[in-house]
């Protein structure tokens, strides 16, 4: 278990959620989700859709970033989809530096949009 990151498993909708806990993230910090994904990802059920909800994060630094982009591709290739859930605030900082990541996930303000986007 991370103080940092947790997985949640909706049997009810084959999903996998994995929920950033912190409200910053600095590279060391992502470089300890990405170890702890890197273990508890194959200890996780299958599952069609990943969602990486990331609304408890106010401040990532690009360090932060780049791991927790690493740390979405040791994640198995889902049959579905790859979703980001994060605050709106957030999105737009991110999206002014790193434009070209959000050409991989739909991305939502809250879990719920996520999971029904994912069931259609």
């Amino acid at each position: 278990m991370s103080e940092f990151f947790e997985f949640e498993y909706l049997a009810s909708d084959n999903m996998l959620i994995g929920r950033v806990l912190a409200g910053s993230i600095d590279r060391d910090m992502a470089a300890e989700i990405y170890d702890h994904v890197d273990v508890e990802i194959n200890n996780q059920p299958d599952y069609d859709h990943f969602i990486l909800d990331v609304r408890k994060v106010v401040k990532v630094t690009n360090h932060g970033i780049g791991f927790l982009m690493k740390s979405l591709g040791i994640v198995k290739k889902t049959r579905g989809y790859m979703i980001l859930v994060m605050s709106n605030d957030l999105l737009q900082e991110i999206m002014l530096v790193h434009p070209e990541m959000f050409d991989f996930y739909a991305v939502f303000h809250s879990l719920e949009e996520a999971i029904a986007f994912a069931k259609k």
